[in-house]
């Protein structure tokens, strides 16, 4: 798609402009009838105000404001106390809140600033967990530089006794920042929008300087448009939303293009209720906790504004109506640029029906309307020598989700779809890659190789056996047997999966084999709130078996029909050595959740049907 600027929407401003339209902005808020010219920015004119959002926007942040007077003042992190400031600060200023200009929200933030100010360390920086962190800081000077700017341009008779220790917090941060170092690749990107809002208060070509080096080393986005991390989270509320600021404060579009890219990869990791898909993320979010579109709200809004972009218009009208009570933090930055809430382009169909790959995250996403699937291969592996070894953990910056498959037709939702081999306690079945190898056809496979140790040769040998405390080769344990100077014989695994796309549903072959007489256990995983048959309690473990035949599991009139079973082997879904020498496991998804089992030579045709009654 070709992407336009718009003439009556100048979104790119330089921060000095930004602020003297900030006055002319808070106006406007207000009700008033013309846009300002006295910055040369256009402001949305008459009728080009999206009312029905802007009104969503209020009463929400009316609420939010509400909750956080409420609150204890000396609660939380300086991270979230930035925040519950932020909260107050925009309705304050806003006639068209019913808390415009309250002496208790007056306050309150006073006094919450002060007790904020207090916690800054002497190099500027605050500690939210991780110590004296510049990052963590960046997150709280984003919040700030959102309130300086609207402070700025309040008319209170004493907005300066509030604007000045935001100002004062911002100054004193902008030489940790620039020093500081990062621990994640998105934290880069946070401290270039901080250091960009610290610049604009106090101007300083160190704080530039230090953007160029954060930029100069590229953004880590993949061709496919998913950034490093793999994580809507970090996507939606940390990457995104701080190359946007950087772009509009510093003046430098070409910080946009991977953005809109992100966003329009996103159109295809979302589902019809606006949850977003998460097991390929390297971060926490891969545990399967729910992510929701409206968390890129904003993002979506400025660029269908932007590039006239009608699906984005859609995306951005279904959360207004889904999630219209969680868009209050939306308003403090629609009051600072009140042109991402101008009318909408007409919404255009979002796509539904697709096959779309993502191989930076070895991710295939199948939607054919209301049915949807997501096929995932793509744990990380690391090298060892000529061998590949599973990390076999869960871990932030690795991805190792063992979910393979998951599955919604409807309301009925198949959460995962994972699989066991009680092999050497390796745990989970977790795929080395994803492969289309036909038309509606994804593989999937690994193959484990368990050594055993043999005598080391004469050279490395030692009177004393006090040989070098390592890890095995195979990652699962660490023994004082000098393991890398040692031969090893091997003991061999494999698996393959197809999982193939038919008519109705889904097939999935399993193929697991090379070493015989190894217990598999699959594992399909529905989310709770549906109704389960044909399947037989399981006394061990509280779930289910399907022992023969084919099961179901219902919500309303979705089903989604699963089967044929098989009892050749016993449940074990152990999730591994790295996880039991700290009597640790991967916790169920689901009390729904039904058990296929099985013993190597293991092949298996599951089919995964979709029903709705017509």
């Amino acid at each position: 798609m070709e992407h336009h600027g718009m003439d009556r929407r100048n979104f790119l401003r330089t921060a000095s402009a930004s602020l003297i339209a900030l006055p002319s902005a808070l106006t406007w808020m207000a009700g008033a009838t013309s846009a300002s010219t006295n910055s040369g920015v256009a402001l949305p004119a008459d009728g080009d105000v999206d009312e029905e959002a802007l009104s969503i926007l209020v009463d929400a942040a009316d609420e939010l404001g509400s909750s956080a007077l409420a609150s204890d003042v000396r609660a939380g992190s300086p991270r979230s106390q930035a925040r519950t400031i932020r909260r107050l600060v925009a309705p304050f200023v806003s006639p068209r809140s019913r808390h415009h200009h309250s002496g208790e929200f007056f306050d309150s933030i006073l006094e919450r600033l002060r007790v904020l100010g207090r916690q800054q360390h002497d190099n500027g920086t605050f500690t939210i967990g991780n110590i004296q962190s510049p990052p963590d800081t960046g997150f709280l000077i984003e919040d700030l530089g959102v309130m300086v700017s609207l402070l700025r341009a309040d008319d209170h008779p004493r907005r300066r006794a509030l604007a000045q220790p935001v100002e004062r917090m911002m100054r004193r941060a902008g030489p940790g920042l620039v020093n500081g170092g990062v621990h994640t690749p998105n934290h880069r990107w946070k401290l270039v929008s901080a250091l960009a809002r610290i610049h604009d208060v106090r101007p300083d070509a160190a704080y530039v300087q230090r953007i160029d080096d954060w930029l100069g080393e590229g953004i880590d986005q993949a061709p496919d448009a998913m950034y490093s991390e793999r994580s809507p989270t970090y996507a939606a509320e940390v990457t995104n939303l701080s190359l946007l600021a950087a772009a509009w404060v510093l003046d430098r579009p070409e910080l946009l293009d991977g953005v809109r890219r992100n966003l329009e990869m996103y159109l295809y990791l979302t589902e019809e209720n606006g949850e977003v898909e998460a097991i390929h993320s390297r971060r926490q979010d891969q545990d399967h906790r729910l992510r929701h579109v409206r968390d890129f709200y904003l993002q979506y809004r400025e660029f269908a504004l932007r590039d006239d972009d009608g699906r984005f218009s859609a995306v951005v009208k279904g959360i207004e109506q889904r999630d219209a009570e969680h868009l209050g933090d939306a308003f403090a930055n629609v009051l600072e640029r009140p042109e991402l809430v101008a009318v909408l382009p007409e919404p255009a169909d979002v796509p539904t029906d697709y096959a779309e790959t993502f191989p930076s995250a070895q991710l295939a996403r199948v939607r054919r309307g209301t049915t949807s699937a997501s096929i995932f291969g793509g744990t990380d592996w690391y090298q060892d020598g000529e061998q590949t070894h599973l990390f076999n953990r869960i871990g932030s910056g690795i991805s190792t989700n063992p979910t393979f498959l998951k599955l919604r037709h409807g309301d009925a939702i198949l959460e995962a779809v994972r699989m066991s081999p009680v092999f050497f306690s390796m745990g989970h079945f977790r795929s080395n890659g994803l492969e289309v190898v036909g038309d509606g056809v994804y593989r999937l496979h690994n193959e484990l190789a368990i050594p055993y140790a043999l005598p080391l040769p004469e050279e490395h040998r030692r009177e004393d056996g006090d040989y070098r405390h390592t890890n095995s080769i195979d990652g699962r344990y660490f023994s004082k047997l000098d393991f890398p100077n040692r031969p090893h014989h091997f003991v061999t695994l494999r698996t393959e999966v197809l999982v193939t796309e038919v008519a109705d549903g889904f097939d999935l072959d399993f193929t697991v084999d090379e070493t015989d007489d190894v217990n598999v256990t699959i594992e399909l995983s529905f989310r709770p709130g549906g109704e389960l048959s044909g399947v037989e309690p399981e006394t061990d473990d509280g779930a289910y078996r399907l022992l023969d035949g084919h099961g179901s599991y219902r919500v309303g009139d979705d089903v989604i029909e699963f089967g044929p079973g098989s009892d050749t082997g016993y449940v074990d879904m152990a999730s591994g050595e790295q996880y039991s020498v700290h009597n640790g496991g991967l916790p169920p998804l689901s009390d729904q959740r039904v058990y296929i089992t099985g013993v190597t030579p293991f092949e298996h045709r599951l089919q995964l049907r979709f029903r709705r009654p017509y």
